[in-house]
């Protein structure tokens, strides 16, 4: 394998899902077993040199709470997994970029303002996050809970 893997996005995928494997057994089962049937709209990253499944990551409508009466239209990455053998090409940032031009494109469409997702609290995963300008949710601003992301970091991006 290259020190880096051209890519594309799609919303299908034939190819072996069954070897994938993030770390998270959590993020595998969503992959594997019918996605939670959360709604959210499944986009598959594919190593364009061999088809191989590089990511996944799953988009849905939310909305960030501002108070009662006011919130932000925003478009929530539910999941988005690296498989481990590809992590070693330190992808995360082209594909984090990659995801939120995508959303960018949405957005034009919806009137999405924010991109958010629930970090899992690992540090190293929260910094990746960081480093691709997401911040951590201010106590002012909310997002829905569920017992899914109890302990999670909510995190947003503005939208340009």
């Amino acid at each position: 394998m290259s020190n880096r893997a051209d890519f594309y996005i799609n919303i299908e995928y034939y190819g072996e899902t069954d070897n994938f494997d993030c770390g998270f057994e959590v993020f595998n089962s969503y992959l594997k077993d019918n996605f939670l049937d959360d709604g959210a709209a499944m986009h598959y990253i594919i190593n364009a040199e061999n088809d191989d499944l590089i990511a996944y990551f799953s988009l849905l409508a939310s909305c960030i709470f501002v108070s009662d009466s006011n919130a932000i239209p925003s478009i929530e990455i539910k999941m988005f997994a690296i498989d481990k053998k590809y992590r070693k090409l330190n992808l995360s940032s082209d594909l984090l970029e990659a995801i939120y031009d995508m959303v960018v494109d949405y957005s034009r469409h919806v009137g999405a303002k924010a991109l958010i997702l629930y970090s899992v609290p690992a540090e190293k995963v929260v910094h990746m996050y960081e480093k691709n300008k997401f911040v951590k949710m201010p106590g002012n601003f909310s997002m829905y809970n569920s017992e899914f992301n109890r302990g999670c970091v909510p995190m947003y991006k503005f939208l340009d």
